[in-house]
């Protein structure tokens, strides 16, 4: 087991995070944020007792005092159950009912979604210090296969499903991020500066913040991430892991001329949904590394990493150390140390996935020759028309998004036809249909896109940034 309580305690005074709000910002040291773990882990023991296996949720503001919450959590050996406030309140109830709460840490302002028959904690109360301090210790090997956490996935389908990762999952093994040239995937120096907006009730959050305490770095986080573009002017950071949807803004603001307001950014890190080639290429024109993951909840994080984006722009890159990664029907299928240990309460749910420790992604795709891995769409969404052919959506999609105009799209049937939504200018209409005239000429019948049903706004999203279909 990776031993971070004996790695925060060696650390001491080296920097752990740096909190961003404005003029209040404010540095922490490893040796102060284990204090306030344990202090965290007092209060939470005498508000629920012992949390051994005690199924504990959060549901707050993801920022520094949110990484308290989940060391302090994990730690005292409880079960970590991670609420987004953010998702639609049909999912904020399922992840709720369905995880057999004992208790809840609430933020205030949200505590009107906190419903249910188990104690609710408030989180300013939680991390009060002075109460008194809790000895923590770290895992053994005969912990490995304990469940620690339980994170509901950000369904684009269906209602989230709760995944089950045990001990080992999160620390039974040493974590690889980026070497220092940032060119490959090998462990970065310790100290690196490195600015996390993934949000903590998501795996790569949590993830990140196992890493960086690994790594021995300091992490930027900002209390409100609402001013992420303000937050970095006048710091100095190495790398940035941030979301899709940050990646969009952080190229319009480099081709505003505005790239001193990334803190002297000399990586950016990025997962969850696939960002766009010229996203990508903005940032390596501009003298930034680029790197991307890609994995799932279900595999407690990267499945592959891909540092090579300039020749391999389209791939997510080659799998991580110990992933062995095969195909059934042309699905990806992956078996290693990061495997869920199931679906919380749904067998069901959990066979139709996992088999023997070997995992169905659900992804599509294909390993090139030089080990880099492809995908070309999702199974479920495959369209299977009456005549028997399928079409796979994210295809058609790609295609269309080559017209620089079309800014969202998303493909889909209706009467046994292929249509296609797209959301963009109101001037562009024309213009686009004219290109879906052309594009269809090179296509077989079978994926003619019959019509475009043109939207004056985005499609609605999850909270990585993927469309909803």
């Amino acid at each position: 087991m990776v031993e971070l309580i004996k790695m925060m305690e060696s650390y001491g005074d080296a920097p752990a995070f740096k909190n961003l709000d404005g003029e209040s910002s404010y540095e922490v040291t490893y040796r102060q944020y284990l204090h306030k773990i344990k202090a965290c882990a007092y209060n939470l023991q005498n508000t629920f007792g012992d949390l051994t296996g005690k199924h504990i949720g959060i549901m707050a503001d993801s920022n520094y005092e949110y990484t308290i919450l989940l060391g302090a959590i994990l730690f005292s050996r409880g079960v970590l159950i991670p609420v987004n406030f953010l998702e639609t309140p049909e999912n904020i109830q399922a992840a709720i009912y369905r995880s057999d709460l004992d208790g809840f840490i609430v933020e205030e302002k949200y505590k009107d979604k906190a419903v249910g028959d188990f104690k609710i904690a408030d989180k300013a109360e939680m991390l009060k210090e002075g109460n008194g301090s809790l000895e923590l210790k770290d895992f053994t090997d005969d912990e490995k296969n304990n469940l620690a956490l339980i994170v509901f996935t950000s369904g684009t389908t269906s209602l989230s499903k709760g995944v089950m990762l045990s001990v080992g999952n999160l620390l039974g093994f040493t974590v690889e991020g980026h070497n220092d040239d940032y060119s490959e995937d090998k462990k970065a120096s310790s100290g690196s500066r490195i600015y996390n907006i993934f949000p903590f009730y998501h795996i790569a959050g949590i993830n990140g913040w196992l890493y960086r305490i690994e790594q021995k770095a300091t992490t930027y986080l900002s209390a409100d991430s609402k001013n992420v573009l303000s937050d970095l002017e006048g710091e100095q950071i190495d790398v940035g892991l941030v979301t899709p949807g940050i990646l969009k803004l952080w190229q319009t603001c480099i081709k505003k001329g505005n790239i001193s307001r990334l803190g002297g950014l000399k990586l950016a890190l990025t997962g969850g949904a696939k960002p766009e080639v010229g996203v990508i290429q903005t940032f390596l024109d501009n003298g930034i590394g680029f790197g991307q993951y890609y994995g799932m909840t279900e595999t407690c994080g990267n499945i592959t990493c891909n540092f090579d984006v300039i020749n391999h722009l389209e791939s997510v890159g080659r799998p991580v150390d110990g992933c062995e990664v095969s195909f059934i029907d042309g699905e990806i299928c992956v078996r290693y140390y990061g495997v869920m240990l199931g679906y919380y309460k749904d067998p069901e749910g959990t066979a139709e996935v996992l088999e023997d420790g070997l995992l169905h992604t659900g992804d599509l795709g294909y390993l090139a020759d030089d080990g880099f891995l492809y995908i070309t769409g999702r199974k479920k969404n495959l369209i299977i028309l009456s005549s028997g052919e399928n079409v796979s959506p994210e295809e058609l999609e790609k295609k269309l998004y080559e017209n620089p105009k079309v800014k969202e799209c998303l493909v889909y049937e209706q009467d046994d036809r292929i249509h296609a939504g797209v959301y963009c200018d109101a001037a562009d209409q024309e213009e686009i249909k004219q290109f879906v005239t052309e594009l269809n000429k090179e296509l077989p019948i079978y994926k003619k896109i019959y019509k475009v049903d043109f939207r004056d706004q985005e499609f609605e999203k999850t909270q990585l940034g993927k469309i909803k279909r």
